[in-house]
């Protein structure tokens, strides 16, 4: 882990809140409920790493093929074809690397090989694996699922790159996982949610422990524009 170096997320309105980036190799754990942008947020900060700053990313998915998310990729203006052509961002689906279909139950040890191998191979820079609630659901057995989530942590802290699990919550729920372990593993965790206002469900962002990093806690309204995720506080956005 180097907090040193920043990661810089490429989304201008974010590093902002984050006094540049999100430090370096670190774990940061991205919670929020069906439809409040986890995809889309984990995705740009991929394609803006490569295409900004030349890092190379990885995003592992666990509920859709890579064909459909490359697809929902084209509609930003940030979408280079060149970037996913080159293998310098790669969508991997891990559900059929590992036969973890048909009910199967899988080799936690060789889902983290799987993963050191992707990243090592790669020399990535950024990975975000969607979901970590999915795979520990997969485990069933308790000790088991907090066996593996702390040595995916641990194995993560040496590989070098700045990495973002997605955990599902529901909605509207004071909570960061469903396992209670990953919030206390991870260096950051960034919430978002949703709320209603005149009619309208509204995204937020909200950054709740950032270790080395001084931060607002305040919710953010976020934004989901061609290009790309756009944070504003709330105060400001409805002058409240």
């Amino acid at each position: 882990m180097n907090p040193k170096v920043l990661c810089k997320t490429g989304i201008k309105s974010l590093d902002d809140i984050l006094n540049g980036g999100i430090p370096g190799e670190y774990t940061v754990l991205l919670a929020g409920s069906s439809g409040t942008g986890k995809t889309l947020l984990t995705q740009e900060m991929l394609l803006k790493g490569a295409k900004l700053y030349g890092e190379p990313g990885i995003y592992i998915s666990l509920s859709e093929a890579p064909k459909k998310m490359i697809a929902n990729m084209e509609n930003f203006n940030y979408y280079n074809p060149e970037l996913i052509r080159s293998g310098m961002v790669k969508v991997v689906e891990l559900k059929s690397e590992e036969g973890m279909r048909r009910g199967k139950s899988p080799d936690p040890e060789k889902i983290l090989r799987t993963i050191r191998s992707l990243v090592e191979e790669n020399h990535a820079k950024r990975l975000v694996i969607d979901s970590i609630t999915a795979i520990a659901r997969s485990l069933k057995d308790e000790t088991l699922i907090r066996d593996f989530i702390t040595d995916l942590t641990d194995n993560l802290g040496i590989l070098e790159c700045t990495s973002f699990l997605i955990s599902e919550i529901k909605p509207r729920e004071i909570t960061y996982s469903v396992f209670g372990v990953e919030e206390f593993v991870s260096d950051g965790i960034i919430l978002l949610g949703e709320f209603e206002r005149k009619g309208d469900l509204l995204r937020t962002l909200q950054i709740i422990k950032m270790r080395g990093v001084d931060h607002p806690r305040n919710k953010q309204v976020m934004s989901i524009t061609k290009d790309g995720v756009q944070l504003m506080p709330m105060f400001k956005a409805y002058g409240e």
